[in-house]
This record gives structure tokens, C-alpha cells and sequence, in this order.
């Protein structure tokens, strides 16, 4: 709709008596005196800028950790989106390569000489358990000697054996302490303590 003669007029007067500063300035004006239609007058919708984030606590752990997003990354929230799961993950692998290991598989590994990195988890995730490895470990030393392959337990050891499920190859290393190296229960005392930390692992996993 064309504009009257004498609202013309009234603009004119109002921007020579103000003298506004810029385009918006001059809007803001003449929208109060109800001189411009309601469409001019309005201010101009802010575009609303998408986030690559599943949500603002992701968002902040990015910005607080300081971890930069590859252009090409995908997360695995919905639409793509990056969530806090996605950023440990590319916190991660900025670091050192993590072993998805247990304690219990990971000390069996050094003090056997084995790469773990080598071996494939049976456990949550994938996750190496003492049992992956333990069929990894080197038998040579058992084989050298045949008189020695068959090891001497106690009644008490033997118990502790068959209750913690562990083979005659897992004490291969282990001395005995007892009559002529008979392995006894005290003997077997870390290789228990190795299997419990290894549940409670596998424990705190499933929770």
C-alpha cells in the first residue's frame, strides 16, 4: 500500500528532527511514531546456528578439554551429532593408544614378555581378560625339562586350582615353597589375587 502525501511529510520531519544515526537507527524511530508497516518495523530473525553437538554438556566438555573436531567426524548421536562419548573417544586417541585391557592380562603380559596388543578380548568391548593371555604364554621353559613339567602340589594348592579354575601351565613359573618345590597355597596367592582384580573388573563393566 502506497504511503499518504502527509505520512511522507511526518517521516521526513521526524528524520531531519532526530537525525539518526544509521538504517536501523531510523527504523527504530519511525516504528515508534507507527509510521512504517508491521513487517519493516520488525527486527529480522536471527538464523538459528546448528550445532554439531548432541547437547550443551557436550558442547562444554569440548570447550573445557580443548578438543578439536575433524571436519569429517560423524558422532554416533542422532543426526550425527557429537556427544561426550564421541569426544572421550577423540580425547583418547590424541593420547597414547589405550590398551582395552584388564590389570590382571596386562601385568601377565609383561611379566611373560607378550604383546597384548596382539591379542583379541573376549570380555565387554572387547576388553583382553587373563584368560585371553594365558594361552599366549610361552611353554619352553616346561618343555626343557620333562621331570619338572608335572609340578608337585598340595592338597590345600590343589583346592585353590580347582576352585579358581587355573591350570597346571599357569604355575609352570610359579616356585614352589613347600617339600622339594611343592607348590603350596601361599604360592598361588598372586595369581589369585590377579584373577579377583580381573572380576572385579569385569564387574564394574557390566554395571
Amino acid at each position: 500500500m502506497a504511503t499518504s502525501a502527509q505520512t511522507l511529510s511526518l517521516i521526513i520531519d521526524e528524520l531531519v528532527k532526530a537525525k539518526p544515526l544509521d538504517r536501523d537507527a531510523a527504523i527504530t524511530l519511525l516504528a515508534a511514531k507507527g509510521f512504517l508497516p508491521k513487517k519493516l518495523s520488525e527486527a529480522p530473525k536471527k538464523e538459528k546456528k546448528t550445532s554439531i553437538f548432541a547437547s550443551k554438556a557436550a558442547e562444554d566438555f569440548a570447550e573445557a578439554k580443548g578438543i578439536t573436531i575433524p571436519d569429517d567426524f560423524k558422532g554416533t548421536a542422532n543426526n550425527d551429532k557429537i556427544s561426550v562419548k564421541d569426544l572421550k573417544q577423540l580425547g583418547e586417541g590424541s593420547k597414547k593408544t589405550k590398551v582395552n585391557a584388564s590389570p590382571s592380562a596386562q601385568q601377565f603380559c609383561r611379566d611373560n614378555g607378550l604383546d597384548i596388543t596382539k591379542v583379541k578380548g573376549s570380555g565387554t568391548d572387547d576388553k583382553v581378560l587373563l584368560k585371553d593371555v594365558k594361552d599366549l604364554k610361552p611353554t619352553t621353559k616346561a618343555d626343557s625339562d620333562d621331570d619338572t613339567s608335572k609340578r608337585k602340589v598340595s592338597s590345600s594348592a590343589a583346592k585353590l586350582m580347582k576352585q579358581y579354575e587355573i591350570d597346571e601351565e599357569d604355575i609352570v613359573d610359579i616356585e614352589g615353597s613347600g617339600t622339594n618345590g611343592t607348590v603350596v597355597a601361599k604360592d598361588l596367592k598372586e595369581l589369585i589375587d590377579m584373577i579377583n582384580a580381573e572380576k572385579s573388573d569385569e564387574s564394574s563393566d557390566e554395571d
